[in-house]
């Protein structure tokens, strides 16, 4: 491939669409030329099976213009690629040199710096720009090391081998160094960390690294510098940068002691004693938050975990740490953060109210890394709270012998095995031998007394499919459709001209409250939950819910978009708001399942997005 043609796959790798006199001006050829060259390219890409699969495309293009697999193709990854350069380089770095770096014109390099501003503003830092010289980034020195990491974490969620991948910011070598000195130390003051806080501490002692070798200290921390120097904290600190020191033969000025020191103090895990002594010589005001926290989340969303005490002393030694990072503005990742909203929503919704409470008596800010952490702690509760349910108790009444209750109660055995208690079988006549409280419901082959007070169904002995449903339905193992349950078609929007994300709420909501299907206050408690943390997933979806029930149903609302719109940080085309009734909520797991199945499947919402009425789309999830 000669040169122009090279030009011309440069040109093409920007993505935006051109016609061949364009293309031709921009090379300075004729048109017959470009036809020529595009003609030779395609059957190079056709002899690399480029033009059916994208992958080899791409590895077509890295071939053909030397480039290693990690060079920035995609616009998010080019993003990517220049924040981390202007956080990285201390000095200007003109335009063109990063257009000719990145193969790109400058009119597009130009719009990809508008999207970098933008991830930049997020971390208070800005670019200037100054003629002849190009763009340069300002900021204080711990905005930027705190964009370094948040942005080093974000395009690299896992811990395993994530050193290896990340020589821009330190040679393996280098960064594997620095862990060893780290855990050295550590062991030799007996100090616990968990695996993430390590990693963290690594991370960030790697970065100060970096910036003091470019000359980049980290603004003076005297107003609480001689309450850290008190701490072990400090001493622990000391010990590790001293050691690092001889290591990388560097010098690492005090105030980055207190830093490293003050990340320790922020991750320590409390494992030396039981849970119970560290509670009773515990901060009182973090416990009272505890117990607030805890009662709102019960309260607002009636999950019987108020008297869970293992709950209770996990929240509180997990705020010791987690408010003094607050306080210090110290960022901490969550990589299982993603997965936590998706798979645990009932939790993180729970979570963010207790953020609310912890924000309020500590006037801090609490962010959805944080909210996570939060979430995995009452999750466990709420695991803790199924094992610790009891089977419900049954009483069979059969006036037809012996036999027949005999085969009826060895059908309920088999289909709902420990779920369920089989006291005995009775007669109509011997029920009133029966004590009320002893029984939890009773399962009949006759009619009942109507002002029996205890819940029951009417069977046949033989147990049919229809009659084994409403078993379930009491006995909490409830599996009727998800779809015939909780999707209506008249709640079904298709191809809504809606923008910005605000504005599909609000119409949702809108219209349920005029449907008479919800409050008046659904809106604002779903802007609410999204102002926590965004419910965009990906794929296209995005699921909002309101923070507190505002319907003693549960049900979906699902829009379809006429285009993808910005929603938090994805695009979005298909939208479910999600209505959780305050009760019965141990029994949404199916529907939870099949609402994961839907974010997850490329071909179902791609279908749905594309469905032009409403029936389409129900048709669709219902095929799903």
């Amino acid at each position: 491939m000669n040169t122009r043609q090279q030009h011309i796959l440069k040109v093409l790798l920007e993505g935006k669409p051109i016609t061949g006199n364009q293309l031709a001006l921009k090379i300075h050829v004729t048109s017959r030329t470009i036809r020529n060259d595009i003609k030779d390219i395609n059957q190079q890409l056709s002899n690399a099976g480029a033009r059916i699969d994208e992958e080899k495309f791409k590895q077509f293009i890295y071939n053909v213009l030397d480039l290693d697999r990690s060079f920035p193709v995609e616009p998010e990854d080019r993003i990517h690629f220049l924040a981390k350069k202007f956080l990285l380089n201390p000095d200007y770095i003109k335009v063109e040199e990063l257009a000719d770096e990145l193969y790109v014109s400058k009119s597009t390099l130009k719009n990809h710096i508008k999207d970098v501003k933008v991830v930049l503003q997020q971390y208070d830092l800005q670019l200037t720009q100054r003629p002849k010289y190009g763009l340069k980034l300002i900021g204080t020195e711990s905005n930027i090391r705190f964009a370094i990491s948040e942005l080093l974490f974000q395009h690299s969620p896992q811990m395993k081998d994530e050193f290896s991948h990340q020589p821009w910011l330190l040679s393996a070598e280098k960064m594997e160094l620095i862990r060893e000195s780290v855990l050295r130390e550590l062991k030799s003051f007996k100090f616990n960390l968990s695996d993430i806080s390590l990693h963290n501490l690594v991370v960030h002692i790697a970065i100060a690294y970096k910036r003091i070798k470019s000359g980049k200290y980290v603004e003076s921390l005297k107003d609480i510098e001689d309450d850290i120097q008190s701490k072990k904290e400090y001493e622990v600190a000391q010990s590790i940068i001293k050691c690092i020191e001889q290591k990388l033969h560097t010098t690492f000025p005090k105030v980055e002691i207190l830093y490293v020191a003050m990340h320790l103090l922020g991750t320590r895990l409390l494992l030396n004693h039981k849970q119970s002594e560290l509670i009773s010589n515990f901060d009182q005001r973090i416990l009272k938050t505890v117990e607030r926290l805890i009662d709102q989340v019960d309260e607002q969303l009636n999950l019987g975990i108020k008297h869970d005490k293992e709950l209770f002393a996990a929240i509180a030694l997990h705020l010791k740490p987690a408010i003094h990072r607050f306080k210090h503005n110290m960022n901490i990742r969550n990589p299982m953060l993603e997965a936590i909203i998706v798979n645990y929503p009932i939790a993180f919704d729970a979570a963010i109210i207790a953020g609310k409470v912890i924000e309020k008596d500590f006037d801090i800010e609490i962010n959805e890394n944080e909210i996570g952490y939060i979430a995995l702690h009452i999750g466990a509760a709420l695991e803790r709270s199924k094992l610790n349910k009891k089977p419900k108790r049954c009483l069979i009444v059969c006036t037809t012998g012996l036999g027949s209750s005999q085969l009826l109660l060895y059908k309920m055995r088999a289909k709902f095995g420990n779920k369920l208690t089989i006291i005995g079988a009775t007669e109509l006549h011997n029920l009133p031998n029966y004590e009320e409280d002893a029984i939890d419901f009773i399962v009949s082959t006759v009619p009942l007394p109507e002002d029996l007070t205890i819940p029951h169904v009417v069977v046949s002995t033989m147990l049919d499919d229809g009659e084994l449903s409403k078993l379930e339905f009491v006995i909490g193992d409830f599996k009727e459709s998800v779809i015939d349950s909780y999707v209506k078609e008249e709640l079904i929007y298709p191809n809504l001209a809606c923008e910005p994300s605000e504005e599909v709420i609000n119409y949702l909501g809108n219209e349920l409250i005029q449907k008479g299907m919800a409050e008046k206050g659904i809106v604002s408690s779903v802007l609410q939950r999204e102002d926590a943390a965004s419910t965009s997933y990906g794929n296209l979806v995005a699921v909002p819910h309101p923070l507190v029930a505002q319907s003693p149903y549960t049900f979906w609302t699902i829009a379809t978009l006429e285009k993808p719109i910005d929603w938090g940080k994805n695009k979005v085309q298909f939208v479910c708001l999600l209505h959780v009734a305050d009760e019965n909520k141990e029994e949404l797991k199916p529907m939870y399942e099949a609402l994961l199945q839907l974010i997850d499947n490329h071909e179902i919402v791609q279908k749905l997005v594309s469905a032009k009425d409403s029936s389409t789309i129900m048709n669709i999830i219902k095929r799903m």
